[in-house]
């Protein structure tokens, strides 16, 4: 690389550090957690404890991170969580640091942000593009309202930061015939997050025939060349396949896929004047405060698409360049006009569920590429059409939010912050157009001074603003007290259960702990930091078969959330083998349990009570009946509810009328054993999650599982002593690490028949 690139790398370094500096130094220097994001607190924090728990179990004793005990009534951790962070390369850089998770967190996120900068920087590199060009290019999408939006949501800013560099890698396919990038950063964009590697891979097709459009004079080599692209995007994928094969088998169960809600258009009207002016304005300043465009769906609230003034002014500056890259451009933002504008295109980028705009961010990288060109030949911009769309652009900013107040009926009154702040960036505006206007000697310096002091400006306030919440409470002291209520060290409390009866060790069991007063309402995955079995979860991944539980129990769900449960029934309980309950008061016991005070001074203040109507794990039944016959009088503890096509085969196994239990229960890692022994042939529940992972054998004989009881495994059982093995192996994982070694050995020969021809 020659000395003066290094310069400039070197300064884009200082500025990003400047910018971060401002943003996190606040909360470095007040000694803060960071806890942007509604998610970090309640699910990625907890989530990532438990993967470290996981990951030093594997490292200490080889067992591979598949199944988590601890997490709603048990999961699949290695397939759920790589939409969260299995597959994250990040999260494995985390382990190397010894600190909490929030410090963690913080150093991997700056670093995010400069692999996003110097990605993004690389990416324009392939435009043959100015180096202040690509400088100002590459801030705007590091500090974009996206970026600042996901740094709240770990692994969608990993991703994020990843994308420049796969479609650098893409363009090093199509203008050097250089695929190794690609295949890499195909493959550590489908680890990092498979959820916006679908919505990326739709992308890509409109990019490349964009770009192929541009590069190459015709189409006459376009078959061949986008199939051996295709070929290497496909290795890349292959090589995946080890996480991701078995998190297509789990995710094909999620309810949240085909949940689509909106029509053929938004039935919202402030969809669209939100989508008008969020490239205009950092709108994550008032997404979740008083916001004009509000329609109280996540989903159709967060439109963060600013990326910097500079971007929004020079795009429609296109309409004045007579060449192929303008009737490229123009038809690729057709596309984006119309996922924009129809729901139901939107949803299909979105795994067919609820049309998110989170695939924006590509239009970001688009805007950004596109303005930068222009950038690049700011001399001979049209001077009139420039100052036209300003002023449309201006006039918009200072109306949208009064017009947006009349037709949706609000008061302007309770709408101050958002008419300064729109007054501010139309200001801000004016003073871009003034500047590019005149043209002066040292234009693009001024306009990259500009730029990184209106994007530090904006982020420094977001952060701000949540330091000043988080100041109040969620200080790491409060943090400390709040994962030490229950225990000092790891699996104290599990220990002091243990203990309280000598038969413990030998069983599982659940234990039910009120959310609101034990764990202060911080979170329903709490159960994971205290490495417990509990009864309350919020996963967006959580096992497919807990739909089945949903369904025959609503109550489970917490606050009307599908993905928040907080399981109070005290039938559901004995059945789901709660024997333990810890609480400041007797008032918090779930009511009509049979529950015996054990303790009145544990930790000094809780009360532990003893359920005398505990209910092993593995328990045989003899009375059966269809599942479309369960209703809330009936219980899952004394019948068997089986789908139609198990009936017959499950009702011939049934012989015994006596109840056998499952007995000297040891689980751990990815396996449970226990011995039963039952007077005849007859079928047991395990109240495990079911999933096709468990593999189960009976006296060394492998045997077959059902789906029984609202989601939970069923096996047979037969006459005389029963020993039971079951090991865990996520579904899809072998099969999927055969196809991940074809993939790699594939790259390899690439890698060699590239050098080779070097």
């Amino acid at each position: 690389m020659i000395k003066h690139e290094k310069k400039y790398l070197i300064l884009l370094f200082l500025i990003c550090t400047i910018i971060m500096g401002c943003y996190f130094g606040q909360y470095i220097f007040n000694n803060l957690p960071l806890e942007y994001g509604t998610d970090i607190r309640p699910q990625w924090y907890l989530f990532y404890e438990e993967f470290r728990n996981l990951m030093t179990n594997f490292l200490q004793n080889k067992s591979l991170p598949f199944y988590s005990w601890s997490t709603f009534l048990g999961t699949n951790f290695f397939a759920s969580k790589s939409y969260y962070l299995m597959g994250d390369i990040f999260s494995y850089i985390g382990l190397l640091f010894k600190m909490d998770f929030f410090q963690t967190a913080l150093i991997l996120e700056i670093l995010k942000f400069y692999v996003a900068a110097f990605g993004m920087y690389y990416l324009l590199s392939q435009y043959n593009l100015k180096a202040k060009v690509k400088m100002i290019g590459a801030i705007c999408y590091t500090f974009s309202g996206w970026a600042i939006f996901f740094s709240g949501q770990l692994v969608f800013l990993s991703f994020y930061a990843f994308v420049p560099l796969y479609f650098a890698g893409l363009e090093n396919i199509l203008q050097k015939k250089k695929p190794i990038l690609y295949i890499i950063f195909t493959s550590l964009c489908l680890f990092t997050n498979f959820y916006f590697f679908f919505t990326i891979s739709f992308f890509t097709v409109i990019y490349y025939i964009y770009r192929y459009y541009i590069i190459n004079e015709s189409f006459n080599k376009f078959l061949k060349d986008t199939l051996i692209t295709i070929g290497y995007y496909l290795i890349g994928v292959s090589i995946t396949m080890i996480l991701t094969l078995p998190t297509i088998y789990y995710i094909l169960g999620n309810d949240r896929l085909g949940a689509f809600k909106e029509g053929l258009v938004f039935k919202d009207i402030q969809v669209y004047l939100h989508e008008l002016v969020s490239i205009f304005v950092p709108n994550y300043l008032y997404i979740y405060n008083t916001n004009v465009f509000e329609t109280n769906f996540h989903y159709s609230r967060e439109i963060c698409m600013y990326s910097g003034l500079i971007t929004a002014l020079l795009l429609p500056l296109i309409l004045t360049i007579k060449t192929k890259f303008r009737t490229a451009t123009l038809g690729v933002w057709i596309c984006f006009l119309l996922i924009l504008l129809f729901p139901r295109i939107g949803s299909a980028i979105h795994g067919f569920g609820d049309p998110s705009f989170r695939w924006t961010f590509f239009l970001i990288l688009f805007n950004i590429i596109t303005s930068s060109i222009i950038l690049d030949k700011i001399s001979e911009i049209n001077l009139k059409v420039f100052k036209l769309s300003s002023t449309i652009s201006f006039i918009v900013l200072i109306s949208i939010v009064p017009v947006s107040a009349f037709i949706t009926n609000q008061s302007l009154h309770n709408l101050t912050y958002q008419i300064v702040l729109f007054t501010i960036y139309a200001i801000t505006l004016l003073i871009y157009v003034l500047v590019i206007s005149k043209k002066p000697k040292h234009l693009l310096n001024i306009l990259l001074i500009f730029t990184s002091i209106e994007l530090l400006i904006g982020g420094t306030i977001l952060y701000a603003r949540k330091l000043n919440e988080i100041s109040k409470i969620e200080n790491y002291e409060f943090i400390n007290k709040v994962s030490h209520v229950l225990q000092d060290y790891d699996n104290q409390l599990n220990e002091v259960l243990n203990s309280i009866e000598p038969v413990n060790p030998s069983q599982y069991f659940r234990v039910y702990i009120p959310h609101e007063s034990l764990y202060w309402s911080y979170s329903h995955n709490m159960s994971m930091l205290y490495q417990l079995n509990g009864t309350m979860g919020y996963d967006s991944t959580y096992a497919p078969s807990i739909n089945d539980l949903k369904a025959l129990e609503p109550s489970i769900r917490d606050f009307e959330s599908e993905w928040i449960f907080n399981i109070k029934d005290i039938n559901l309980l004995n059945f789901l083998n709660v024997k333990y309950a810890i609480v400041t008061n007797e008032s918090e016991l779930p009511v009509g349990g049979n529950w015996r005070l054990l303790s009145d001074n544990f930790r000094y203040s809780f009360l532990i009570y003893r359920n005398d109507d505990y209910r092993d794990l593995g328990t045989t039944y003899s009375k059966i009946e269809l599942i479309d016959n369960y209703s809330d009088s009936k219980s899952l503890s004394n019948t068997l509810y089986v789908n139609d096509n198990d009936f017959e085969d499950i009702n011939a196994l049934i012989s015994s009328q006596e109840t056998s239990i499952l007995e000297n229960i040891q689980y751990y890692d990815n396996q449970l054993t226990g011995y039963v022994y039952s007077d005849a042939s007859s079928f047991m529940v395990i109240t495990l999650p079911y999933d096709s992972g468990w593999k189960v054998k009976i006296n060394g004989e492998n045997v077959k599982t059902y789906k029984v009881n609202g989601g939970f495994i069923g096996i047979p059982i037969f006459e005389g002593d029963n020993q039971i093995e079951m090991y865990f192996t996520p579904q899809g994982f072998k099969e999927g690490a055969i196809i991940s070694f074809i993939g790699i050995l594939s790259f390899a020969v690439i890698i060699y028949l590239k050098v080779k021809k070097k």
